[in-house]
């Protein structure tokens, strides 16, 4: 028997399972996110393949584990313990511990603690060993993913005005969205720095302001690097801003202008009066936010976007595939 299905108006979209809004009789779908907010777009498509892999592997896992059981003639639950023996580990190693954490036990004694400390060791033992037991069976039962990756999304973003480091014409440009007190920018400017002494010419660096509101020294830190800036030395104003965060009080950043070698007249001039520096760090802000930028630091690779103070990997493997395109 042959059976028709009629879709009312509207119903199609959702029976082929695509997602869209509707407003004021208009749908709108993730497309027209990827229009007008890039940024929130590539880091949809990225979450979504995360999560893809992360339901792959653990589905994969658990078969994996399976097979081994069937093969090893045990539980499942016994596979990663099989040829486990805790160590008992000597006193004074259990002191020395007791020592280092002393301060999160709520103030008991050794004795006391002894054998919490105990168990914790032979615990994250047994941890470390089931680790090793897992890669053993990876080799015996390899797991491969294939997975689409994320679509590519790039942020038409500008880059001009502000200060940068290397080639004008470099094939790569990195735009950064930072913030001179935050902790996880800090973080970030070692990857940077090593980023930019492997790809020396082919990488341009340039920085741009977003101090974020709850960081009350951070607004000032960032007129006074803008300030820096019009008398160029900006960047030798800036590594020692990042040494210092967390503790840029005026009066630090005033000494650490200084230090950078500005005009210490013309450097106050300028803070005293940074109603033009502040409209460009608001242009900064204003412009980062548009494109999905909601916290620091955050980064556009060629227009891709990176949100987070990820390792040096992360991003040498975006910049070799731009280098290839």
């Amino acid at each position: 028997m042959l059976i028709t299905i009629i879709l009312l108006p509207g119903a199609y979209e959702s029976y082929f399972g695509k997602d869209y809004v509707s407003l004021a009789g208009k749908n709108y779908s993730s497309n027209d996110v990827k229009k007008t907010n890039p940024g929130a777009y590539a880091r949809y498509r990225k979450e979504i393949a995360t999560l893809t892999k992360n339901l792959l592997g653990e589905f994969a896992q658990e078969k994996l584990f399976e097979l081994a059981s069937k093969d090893a003639g045990l539980p499942v639950d016994d596979i990663l313990k099989q040829g486990f023996s805790p160590r008992v580990p000597k006193e004074e190693e259990l002191l020395a511990i007791y020592e280092l954490y002393k301060g999160q036990l709520n103030g008991q004694s050794f004795a006391q603690a002894r054998l919490q400390i105990l168990g914790l060791v032979q615990s994250q033992e047994e941890q470390e060993y089931q680790r090793g037991k897992y890669r053993e069976l990876l080799q015996k039962y390899p797991i491969e993913f294939k997975i689409k990756e994320p679509e590519v999304v790039r942020v038409s973003i500008s880059g001009k005005n502000n200060p940068s480091i290397g080639n004008e014409t470099a094939k790569i440009t990195v735009i950064e969205f930072s913030d001179f007190e935050c902790p996880f920018c800090q973080r970030s400017q070692e990857v940077n720095q090593r980023l930019r002494e492997k790809y020396k010419d082919q990488i341009r660096w340039v920085f741009r302001d977003f101090p974020l509101p709850f960081h009350e020294n951070a607004k000032y830190a960032h007129i006074a690097a803008n300030c820096a800036l019009t008398q160029n030395k900006y960047w030798d104003l800036f590594p020692l801003l990042f040494q210092y965060t967390g503790k840029l009080s005026k009066a630090k950043v005033d000494e650490l202008a200084v230090q950078a070698g500005v005009n210490k007249k013309q450097f106050q001039e300028c803070t005293e009066n940074p109603s033009a520096i502040q409209k460009e760090i608001d242009a900064d802000i204003e412009e980062g936010q548009k494109n999905g930028v909601s916290g620091t630091p955050a980064f556009f690779i060629n227009g891709i976007f990176v949100s987070g103070a990820m390792p040096f990997e992360h991003f040498d493997e975006i910049i070799q595939k731009e280098l290839k395109n």
